[in-house]
């Protein structure tokens, strides 16, 4: 069968005048390379560009065992420079060992894919929007709907106005507000899944206008979905995650518009700057 699951690439960048893991999606190869320096996590928590003095890049990097000069030190290798704030404010290692010359690299291959161009937001009407009391302002509900495919159990919870936290190399994401994330949902393994909770809805009179965008300042997203693998102690480290913003338009609708997707795979997370089709 053919599904839209991805296998994802590893890439070391340098960063900052030491080489840490900055990740790209392709056919695929993970390793951790020798002569990548250890780094202070906890001195090096704030990891943003462009950063506020010195490189973020050095000028050189470390690709399939060998080390490069790199022509542009302030260029990023496979993207743009902006990208790097959606992986996460603190480096990363590789938990893989390094592979001798002969010996094939390591696949990554992600286990759930939420396809982004799914996503969308369905409005509720018919009384449902109607206010609760007499003079009350009308809510505009919305909930959120897409299609994901797993070949593993996964649980998917959507958080708004989310901000994330790197916890043993998973995305952990909160909220200043309960109702402003969902319950969890649990699905088994399969293709072509469609995502519905109608129970938990968006309602946007109660957002600000620069709430609907993400704000690399703040660090908040509008709206984050998660999927992670739910195979217990046999699979962990596994999740997807689409990250979006809202968009208000002149007749006062709404729609949502994905920003980036995020795959995390063995607590590593992963950028794709192309979507592909495997074939199993």
């Amino acid at each position: 069968r053919s599904s839209d699951l991805l296998d994802w690439i590893a890439e070391p960048v340098a960063a900052s005048g030491r080489t840490r893991p900055v990740n790209r999606m392709g056919s695929v190869l993970s390793r951790r390379i020798a002569g990548v320096e250890d780094i202070d996590i906890q001195a090096n928590s704030a990891y943003r560009y462009p950063p506020k003095s010195g490189n973020y890049f050095a000028s050189h990097f470390f690709m399939g065992g060998e080390k490069f000069d790199t022509p542009h030190p302030e260029g990023y290798l496979f993207g743009e420079n902006m990208d790097l704030n959606f992986l996460g404010n603190r480096p990363v290692q590789f938990p893989y060992v390094t592979p001798a010359p002969h010996e094939p690299v390591k696949t990554l291959r992600s286990l759930v894919n939420i396809r982004k161009d799914s996503l969308r937001l369905v409005r509720y009407k018919d009384g449902v929007d109607s206010p609760s009391e007499e003079n009350a302002k009308p809510k505009v509900l919305y909930s959120l709907e897409f299609t994901f495919d797993a070949d593993a159990r996964v649980a998917i919870t959507i958080t708004c106005q989310a901000t994330e936290e790197l916890i043993s190399g998973m995305a952990v994401y909160s909220t200043k507000c309960s109702s402003l994330q969902s319950e969890t949902v649990h699905y088994k393994r399969g293709v072509n899944q469609q995502f519905s909770l109608p129970a938990f809805k968006i309602d946007f009179t109660e957002w600000k206008d620069d709430e609907l965008n993400y704000d690399l300042d703040r660090g908040v997203f509008p709206v984050v979905i998660q999927a992670v693998v739910d195979e217990g102690d046999e699979v962990c480290g596994h999740a997807h995650v689409l990250l979006a913003a809202f968009e208000k338009h002149v007749d006062g609708s709404f729609s949502v518009k994905p920003l980036k997707q995020k795959q995390i795979v063995d607590r590593v997370s992963y950028l794709p700057h192309q979507l592909g089709r495997a074939h199993v």
